[in-house]
């Protein structure tokens, strides 16, 4: 179980270090590719020094790694898409989002737009990422809805 909690601790922090470990996979990517094509080339066919089975595992590997980065890929065409899904549920809805000083502001999303593949809501005339939405739905503040 507890690498179950920490698989989910690590999904937690993948937006913020999306970019970073996509540079980590493509460099470890690029180098592979690099090192095995350069032993495929170097190799020589008529020496014993590689079996059938060292190939067989070689190719194996390169198939492996092929359909790993093209379902990190879909993953992360499915995560854009989910999160411009969730954006656009929220129109017309009554949210509560964090300003860039830390104010909190509550209104109706009247708007959405996106800048980079990254969502942004209009409350009250301004601006916000998805990702400061803190509160969805009707507001039980004293005062609010007492009519």
């Amino acid at each position: 179980m507890d690498s179950v909690s920490a698989v989910s601790q690590a999904g937690a922090q993948v937006p913020a270090e999306t970019n970073r470990n996509q540079q980590k996979q493509i460099f470890g990517t690029d180098l592979f590719l690099q090192l095995l094509v350069a032993q495929l080339r170097y190799q020589d066919p008529m020496s014993g020094s590689q079996d059938t089975g060292q190939m067989i595992t070689q190719m194996t590997l390169f198939t492996l790694l092929e359909q790993v980065v093209k379902l990190q890929q879909t993953v992360e065409l499915q995560s854009r898409a989910q999160e411009q899904f969730n954006a656009l549920n929220l129109l017309n809805s009554k949210v509560t989002v964090v300003g860039a000083d830390g104010s909190e502001v509550s209104g109706i999303v009247t708007a959405i737009h996106y800048d980079d593949n990254t969502p942004y809501l209009t409350v009250q005339g301004a601006d916000y990422p998805l990702s400061a939405v803190i509160r969805v739905g009707v507001d039980s503040s004293p005062g609010e809805g007492d009519e």
